[in-house]
């Protein structure tokens, strides 16, 4: 319920673009703002974006603005997009078989709807791209996919194989029903590989580790040594309690929704994946919490101890990593899709809010009256 109100409040600032608005079709667009957060751990003061045909052309503080782009003035803070790491939106209902133990050819990817209205609340939250991944169903529900919020472009499908080593996996009607029975079927789908399966092996496809319980993530670790897998955890609130280990596994950590009332020892126990150099990110799972609970999570973080730049990273450049599009996104870099977000203040403080949204150059259909912005060229 607070992070409803914490939305609406937001809701109600006023926009902090002061001119400027998407460029038309085939002009540059400049944005020139008082601070901009890279992603990559830069702070740039004054600086200035340009973007044109849906990428980041140059950042600076001593870019040049082309003759005839649009500029947008701001006074305040520019980043890339948020990355949610976990959730169901546009695939909400699509996700599960309650049939079958084990389904890793089912592709979340060929299941989106890039209609879904939820992406129009994550877009404006700030979050540009979304890890849709499978329910924790049996051993395995298929692969996820990394799809922006607008226009339903997919970066990467699939994007992980789920291995699901949580009690959620369990069934009373089908195998498997307990955890030694699920890591038998699991132990049996690795030892003859086929598709998707053969492609985790292989190392080309990394895994999604779906935990929760302490003795998950030793299961979950013990498994990937012996097979050399690559990928992520999620799901396990004090898996930062475990980071030497995961440290020298080579996963990275999705850390589950955090709330108000959310333990210190959780808390706390990002700030030890940090400290100990695993690679994380925020996981959402929209549209079951509303998308203000992605950042909500990254700043009770940031109020536990977490460094503040870490924890950003965490919801842009180490998120996109985790994802694999880090060549695609996450950090404001030339070449990069401009994903961008104009905040009207610090984005780790809650009484900020996006006032214009771009994913992939353009701003989602609600950004046009939300900005209030008056169009300014370059002469």
């Amino acid at each position: 319920m607070l992070q409803i109100l914490l939305a609406f409040a937001a809701a109600t600032l006023p926009a902090a673009a002061t001119a400027g608005s998407t460029a038309p079709s085939g002009a540059p667009l400049a944005i020139r703002a008082k601070t901009v957060w890279t992603g990559g751990g830069r702070v740039l003061e004054n600086a200035v974006v340009i973007v044109d045909d849906g990428r980041i052309q140059a950042v600076g503080t001593d870019v040049e603005i082309p003759d005839g782009a649009e500029v947008i003035e701001h006074d305040g803070v520019l980043t890339a997009g948020m990355i949610a790491l976990h959730g169901a939106t546009g695939a909400v209902g699509e996700t599960r078989d309650n049939t079958r133990p084990a389904l890793p050819e089912a592709r979340v990817g060929l299941a989106l709807d890039a209609r879904a209205a939820n992406f129009a609340e994550l877009r404006a939250a700030g979050i540009t791209s979304i890890l849709v991944t499978p329910d924790p169903n049996g051993i395995t529900g298929g692969t996820s996919a990394l799809v922006k919020t607008q226009d339903g472009v997919v970066l990467r499908d699939p994007a992980h194989l789920s291995l699901v080593f949580s009690n959620e996996g369990l069934s009373g009607n089908r195998e498997p029903t307990s955890k030694s029975g699920a890591l038998a079927l699991m132990s049996a789908l690795f030892a003859e590989p086929r598709g998707v399966v053969a492609d985790a092996r292989d190392g080309k496809l990394p895994c999604l580790f779906e935990v929760r319980e302490r003795d998950d993530i030793g299961r979950a670790l013990a498994f990937a040594k012996e097979r050399k897998l690559r990928g992520t955890l999620h799901g396990a609130w004090l898996s930062g309690e475990l980071s030497g280990a995961i440290k020298e596994s080579g996963l990275s950590v999705i850390v589950p929704v955090l709330a108000i009332g959310s333990p210190k020892r959780a808390l706390d126990a990002v700030a030890r994946l940090e400290k100990d150099g695993v690679v994380f990110g925020f996981g959402l799972d929209a549209p079951w919490n509303h998308a203000d609970g992605l950042r909500l999570s990254a700043a009770l973080c940031v109020r536990a101890g977490l460094d503040r730049q870490a924890a950003w990273q965490g919801l842009t450049a180490n998120a996109a990593k985790i994802a694999g599009v880090e060549a695609r996104t996450g950090r404001i870099e030339r070449g990069l899709d401009a994903d961008l977000v104009l905040w009207s203040g610090d984005p780790l403080d809650l009484s900020s809010r996006a006032s214009l949204v771009l994913v992939g150059g353009k701003p989602g259909p609600w950004m046009e009256s939300a900005a209030g912005a008056t169009k300014e060229s370059q002469r």
